[in-house]
């Protein structure tokens, strides 16, 4: 059994208990070594998956409260996004997706996708960079420092990778990002595909998630991105409005 089966039998077993539990109630109930159970016991505690009482009981973590939240969120996220993707894709004729950040990496949890047969394909689920892409460059814009530095730092490198992204002047563009609330890239992660991108805040008035549009360059130009804009963030909004009431 690996590691990470071990810890997800562990909290289920906390998450059954109830109530804060002994070590050896633990151990019995997952038939592991004291020291094992221990060593696992801890690096949970340390990582906010585990709380340690103070009379040395264990129950579950404030960080799985943080989790709880954010998956809540996302499902629920998906379920009130969509009837608005399908009406913006119908106003402005091209694929929308919806993003979230998931570290130093974004996924795509939602696609309405163009009628067009010529049409940009996103897989849902697959990671994809942060710092090439119109939804990328929105998330990482409002991303902890701590990614953004990373990011920073890799795009300097992406000559290669990714020769139409901004490289060095990420920094300066994720300033301007964060100020106008709104994103754009020409052929950035794939060559020949033009896409733009709104945030989608929470009640809190955190960035949970992007809003994007894509398609062929040859049929999605600058004046088409700018056209956009307006009904994109109306959509956003709409979003945005419908996940704080509920």
């Amino acid at each position: 059994m690996s590691v990470l089966e071990k810890a997800s039998e562990l909290i289920d077993c906390l998450g059954h208990a109830g109530e804060p539990v002994s070590l050896a109630f633990v151990r019995s109930a997952l038939d592991m070594p004291k020291s094992s159970t221990h060593r696992l016991l801890g690096e949970l505690a340390a990582l906010g998956i585990v709380r340690r009482t103070e009379d040395g009981r264990y129950s579950l973590g404030p960080r799985l409260l943080y989790w709880g939240e954010a998956a809540a969120e996302t499902f629920d996220l998906r379920a009130i996004a969509e009837p608005s993707m399908r009406r913006l894709r119908d106003t402005i004729g091209e694929s929308v997706h919806l993003y979230l950040r998931d570290h130093d990496m974004r996924v795509c949890i939602a696609a309405v996708e163009a009628r067009h047969e010529l049409r940009p394909f996103i897989q849902l689920g697959r990671p994809l960079p942060l710092r090439a892409g119109a939804a990328g460059k929105l998330l990482l814009a409002f991303a902890d420092d701590d990614v953004q530095r990373l990011e920073v730092r890799r795009a300097k490198s992406d000559a290669e990778s990714f020769p139409n992204a901004p490289g060095a002047r990420l920094a300066e563009e994720l300033e301007w990002i964060r100020a106008e609330r709104w994103a754009t890239s020409v052929g950035e992660r794939e060559s020949g595909v033009s896409a733009a991108a709104t945030p989608i805040v929470d009640s809190r008035g955190r960035v949970v998630a992007a809003l994007c549009i894509s398609g062929p360059t040859s049929r999605l130009v600058a004046p088409l991105l700018d056209a956009s804009r307006e009904p994109l963030q109306q959509s956003a909004a709409e979003i945005s409005d419908l996940l704080r009431r509920g």
